[in-house]
């Protein structure tokens, strides 16, 4: 199944929001990785988003998967990019 690489875009104005949200978030990516849909997932070290590779049908299953994230819910994600994304070489081939 194809992978695809995830990039959610956050704005600095709404980070006490998102870490009063994390809980909710961390519970439904763990889940998410859990049930395989999501292969690896983490923040941008400068706060400014997020990984993450999700194992999907096509772009569109990628993102409607994504859009039930309670960051993306709750209006906190300002840009999502979904490409599809072809390991070569390492863990995820």
């Amino acid at each position: 199944m194809p992978i695809f690489a995830v990039t959610y875009r956050y704005e600095a104005a709404q980070s006490e929001e998102r870490e009063a949200n994390k809980p909710a978030h961390r519970e439904w990516l763990s889940a998410r990785v859990d049930d395989g849909s999501i292969r690896s997932v983490g923040p941008f070290v400068d706060g400014s988003g997020a990984l993450l590779l999700v194992e999907a049908d096509d772009d569109e299953a990628a993102r409607s998967l994504v859009n039930d994230d309670p960051h993306c819910l709750r209006g906190m994600v300002s840009e999502i990019v979904v490409r599809e994304w072809m390991p070569v070489f390492g863990a995820l081939t």
